[in-house]
């Protein structure tokens, strides 16, 4: 019976940084290193980690790394601003983590431990330097002792009895008690036992020396006893008082058959667990025996031990297993028929781990079931699809990158190039690159999955340590979906809904998932209204069947789908699995407590978990609307059922699909969303877990469809503050675009269209930006409705690259300010025929709404802009227009600027020179082409391109001067070229004759004439020089 599912809890999984800032490396000489490491992270660098509760209820783990030679603590609950510690000792403890205690004392961290060398070391971290970033750890954090001898009797497990009182539990089987002093040094005490003399009698007998008196577990019972398991299976109990054994109970006696083939126990371990007076011990019989009974004490205030029951470990035959770690708890809140306690264990075989209860259903303990747990969170699961993408190779990467943390894709990339297998060139990423990627990385995740430890966080909930530094594993309590899904193919008779989906998921298993995601976007199809309206419901679930299925599936699979569901009663099972399992309103804020601060382990623990139970609720769903596909159904009779499942199916594939691009992002808004300080909950309980989880989905499922809160956040992070990050923040952005804006946008809503537009642009899809940003007339039809995040773009002080053009929907020249801030746009982006259209548009609304009158300042930049696109363009013949016939809002400083720049700029000068002749030229009527003002301005810049012996910048100026009816001008300056420049014959004569033919086209004898400085010279005088070179 599975009931329980594994939830990852990487405390990094949320963190924008790869590891804390706060990292602090502590030597025993002195040194100290702060937000430094010393060495590349290791992902599988521990060799043991655990979890210990403090006195104000949070929590902090250690783990021992590089043989057991460094100590590491972080905060489970504020890892992101806490420090990590790393404390480096002089060498290895003397047996791993079994030397080695960790204990809250004095609201300091106390950890002691025994070096190989035999120094006994006290490092007491105070608890403000772990859980703040900013206070130091001090001068005093470290004692070295050296309270006995270790180097003749050899300790092999540390035991912490209170906070001044420790035992050393020798190998030859003695005990060793060490008592603070005053001084806080350790005195050591001996126990009353004869194990040295026995030691020493082994040394020296023939015979083969038992180890059956090493001490392999021990705790402390009501105070003043310690209770000891031996490696050979003997329970003893001591008197801490007198320091006498007071019970000696042989728990092997009934076992002889079975010890004789087992070995026992190699290491100390937690082999014993006890709650009040209820006492379990794991015994290496058979397949894993747990004898259970009571430890009470009897008149004479000495310890007795009951057996009551003994339970064979439920375990496969085929596999070696290990057990790990164990602990009896009150009941959990399972979904039994009866509980009275509840034994939790966590099994090892390799890498591969499993986590059981033993559910001790009465008071006597002699009615007990073994209620199993899914060891692979669903995300593991999941993982089989990342790939599975149709050669997208885009969205193959950030499935990947969303699965597994930095630190582990990080470290595949680089296991990869270490083995030269490298990227493509040219290529982003390739199919089988991504192939061996995805290998490295499950490797990877299942290395860092690899267990060591159990804790129970807050008396209850069933957290796993792993060997991976921040990394753990959490067992929720199944819902009652989650109990269908990983328990689908048990055998079920009495309960209909369940059976019912079975029925569906067995059926829809056996159609491959590329047809099963194409049905799904199929359904969403329904939703965002495009399909037809004027179909009806079933014909649109027919119109998903002929698209997606027709061709997908065996007739023999259906038919065997048809025959099952002939024998439900569907539409009661559709009401309850939609009123009781999907839209349940049952939870309340008033069910669990909100946190004043973020906590990593609890952020985690409840995103994973939301994830999970959504992406389960999306798998029923869709499987009950697959079936519908197939069928000839009732539009009436199933209409309301239909549309709330494909309206959850919107909902849940929206909601999964932002997830995935951006948890952080994600969280921030949930948590803004459901509860009173923004911060999360505080964890105390199952209960409080699933009560959140309850009320955040019906949240989730609740409010208009058309103004999702959670994507206006994503909108507002990724297009309207578009451009202020770097090259992922833009590959997000267009993952939120194929992913989720395209297909869920609501079509022919024009505020969601609209946004499209924008993420179009933001995505440099520009022609689809410009025909988006055209299909309505935004500035009339949704000035008044845009969501929030748009109308604060109104806001003067508001910056962003999309303020004007939002700004320019509340003007009076609405239409034509909108046009002109989307020209903008498209030529910041470098997309200038689509700038040009759109300025093009704002000028024709500003000549067609002459009612309406515009700013001055606007008019300009409004025509400045025109004229940019229309010289970029080499459109000068409509851009001299702008020039000629724009006096009133162009000023000759202005027109002087575009002039000059045409005149000058290298690639236009010749051709626009020559449009400009030709037009000058061309121009019909009685008025000539340029405005006296134009033309004095072109002529004061020709003039200044006259260069010393240039006929070609003379020319020019002739030629512009004779177009525009200057003919004496023109003659003029000709003569000026003639004295100044022209040096032989043949051109002097040139000179001569174009004076001449310039003058003689005046009718008027007496206006034959030019001047040359202040003298006049006539046609006849002109003639006269002519006939005499």
């Amino acid at each position: 019976m599975l009931l329980l599912s594994k939830v990852d809890a990487n405390l990094l999984q949320y963190s924008r940084e790869t590891v804390s800032e706060n990292a602090v490396n502590l030597y025993l000489n002195g040194e100290n290193n702060s937000g430094q490491r010393t060495r590349p992270f290791d992902l599988h660098n521990s060799q043991y980690a655990n979890t210990i509760e403090l006195s104000n209820n949070e929590y902090v783990s250690y783990h021992l790394s590089r043989d057991h030679s460094v100590i590491t603590v972080y905060t489970l609950g504020n890892t992101a601003f806490g420090k990590t510690i790393n404390i480096h000792l002089p060498c290895s403890s003397m047996n791993k983590q079994y030397t080695l205690t960790v204990q809250e004392i004095d609201e300091k961290l106390t950890i002691s431990v025994i070096l190989q060398d035999g120094l006994y070391l006290v490092m007491e971290l105070p608890l403000d330097t772990i859980f703040s970033g900013k206070t130091s750890v001090g001068h005093d954090w470290l004692k070295v002792l050296n309270p006995y001898d270790f180097s003749i009797r050899r300790p092999h497990l540390l035991y912490p009895v209170s906070e001044d009182f420790y035992i050393a539990f020798l190998n030859d089987g003695g005990l060793l008690g060490l008592r603070k002093t005053r001084d806080s040094d350790l005195e050591p005490i001996l126990f009353n036992d004869n194990s040295y003399l026995q030691s020493l009698t082994q040394m020296f007998s023939r015979k083969n020396g038992s180890k059956s008196e090493k001490a392999i577990s021990c705790l402390v019972f009501a105070k003043k006893f310690l209770v000891v398991l031996t490696q050979s299976c003997h329970l003893k109990v001591w008197d801490l008082t007198t320091l006498h054994l007071v019970l000696d109970n042989d728990l092997s006696r009934n076992n002889l058959t079975e010890i004789s083939t087992i070995n026992g126990h190699e290491d100390p371990g937690n082999y014993m667990t006890l709650l009040n007076n209820w006492l379990v011990i794991y015994l290496p019989f058979g397949n894993g025996l747990f004898h259970i009974g009571t430890l009470a004490l009897d008149a004479t205030g000495k310890p007795n031990f009951s057996k009551i029951n003994e339970v064979s470990a439920n375990l496969s035959s085929s596999s070696i297993w290990t057990l790990v770690d164990m602990t009896l708890l009150k009941p959990l809140e399972l979904a039994t028929d009866a509980s009275y306690l509840n034994l939790v264990v966590l099994w090892k075989s390799g890498m591969i781990s499993k986590v059981q209860i033993l559910n001790l259903m009465d008071e006597d303990l002699q009615l007990y079931e073994w209620i199993e747990a899914t060891n692979r969170s669903l995300n593991d699961i999941e993982a089989e699809q990342d790939l599975n993408v149709n050669g997208d190779a885009e969205r193959g990467l950030q499935n990947l990158k969303t699965r597994y943390s930095n630190e582990i894709f990080e470290r595949a990339q680089q296991i990869l190039s270490e083995n030269h297998i490298l990227k493509p060139a040219g290529e982003l990423d390739s199919m089988d690159y991504l192939a061996n990627l995805e290998t490295v990385l499950r490797d990877l995740k299942n290395k860092a999955d690899e267990v060591s430890s159990l804790t129970i966080y807050m008396d209850e909930i069933l957290v796993v340590n792993c060997l991976q530094k921040y990394n753990h594993s959490v067992y929720k309590i199944n819902s009652t979906l989650e109990n269908v899904y990983y328990d689908i193919y048990a055998e079920v008779n009495d309960d209909e809904l369940k059976r019912y989906l079975k029925t569906l998921h067995c059926f829809s298993a056996t159609l491959s998932k590329d047809v099963l995601q194409n049905v799904s976007n199929g359904f969403i199809d329904i939703a965002n209204g495009s399909m037809s309206k004027s179909l009806s419901l079933k014909e649109k679930f027919t119109d998903v069947y002929r698209s997606y299925l027709s061709s997908n599936f065996e007739v023999s699979n259906l038919k065997l789908l048809f025959d099952e569901l002939n024998t439900f009663d569907v539409i009661p099972l559709l009401n309850n699995l939609i009123e009781n399992h999907l839209r349940s309103h049952t939870a309340h804020a008033r069910d669990f407590v909100d946190s004043l601060t973020v906590d990593n382990f609890t952020t985690v623990t409840i995103m994973e978990s939301l994830f999970q139970m959504i992406a389960l609720q999306k798998h029923f769903v869709l499987q009950v609307l697959l079936a519908f596909a197939f069928l000839d159904f009732d539009d009436e009779m199933f209409v309301n059922q239909l549309e709330s499942l494909l309206d959850l199916h919107f909902r849940q594939s929206l909601i999964l699909g932002l997830y995935q691009i951006d948890k952080t992002l994600f969280i921030s808004e949930l948590f803004n969303h459901t509860t009173k300080f923004r911060s999360g909950i505080q964890l105390h309980s199952y209960s409080e877990w699933f009560s959140f989880l309850s009320y955040t989905l019906s949240k989730l499922w609740e409010g208009p469809i058309n103004s999702n809160p959670y994507f206006i956040s994503f909108f507002d992070s990724y297009v309207i503050q578009h451009g202020i990050a770097g090259d992922e923040k833009i590959t997000k952005t267009k993952l939120l675009l194929q992913n989720i804006g395209w297909p869920f946008y609501l079509r022919n809503n024009q505020t969601q269209e609209f946004m499209l537009a924008m993420m179009f642009f933001a995505c440099e899809k520009y022609d689809e930006a410009y025909e988006f940003f055209h299909l309505h007339n935004y500035p009339e039809s949704i000035a008044n409705s845009l969501p929030e995040c748009l109308r604060e773009l109104g806001d003067e002080n508001y910056k962003s690259m999309w303020s004007p053009l939002v700004s320019s929907m509340a003007v009076a020249y609405r239409h034509s300010k909108f046009e002109y801030e989307l020209a903008l746009l498209f030529t910041q982006a470098h997309s200038t025929e689509l700038a040009y259209k759109c300025i093009k548009k704002s000028i024709e609304y500003s000549m067609r709404e002459v009612e309406i009158e515009e700013p001055q300042d606007y008019k300009e930049r409004q025509l400045k802009l025109y004229l940019n696109l229309l010289f970029h363009f080499d459109m000068f013949s409509e851009a001299l227009d702008v020039l000629r016939f724009n006096h009133n809002t162009l000023s000759e400083e202005i027109r002087t600027t575009y002039y000059k720049s045409a005149l000058e700029g290298t690639n236009q000068q010749g051709s626009f020179l020559a449009m400009l002749l030709n037009l000058c030229h061309s121009n019909d009527g009685s008025k000539l082409y340029l405005p006296t003002s134009d033309y004095q301005i072109i002529d004061n810049i020709l003039v200044s391109h006259l260069q010393d012996e240039s006929w070609e910048s003379y020319k020019q100026l002739y030629s512009f001067r004779m177009m525009n009816k200057h003919d004496r001008a023109a003659a003029e300056l000709i003569y000026q070229y003639l004295t100044l420049i022209a040096s032989s014959l043949e051109s002097r004569k040139k000179c001569y004759l174009i004076i001449v033919n310039v003058l003689s086209t005046f009718d008027n004898e007496q206006d034959q004439w030019l001047l040359n400085g202040c003298n006049i010279i006539t046609l006849s005088e002109l003639k006269f020089e002519l006939a005499n070179i």
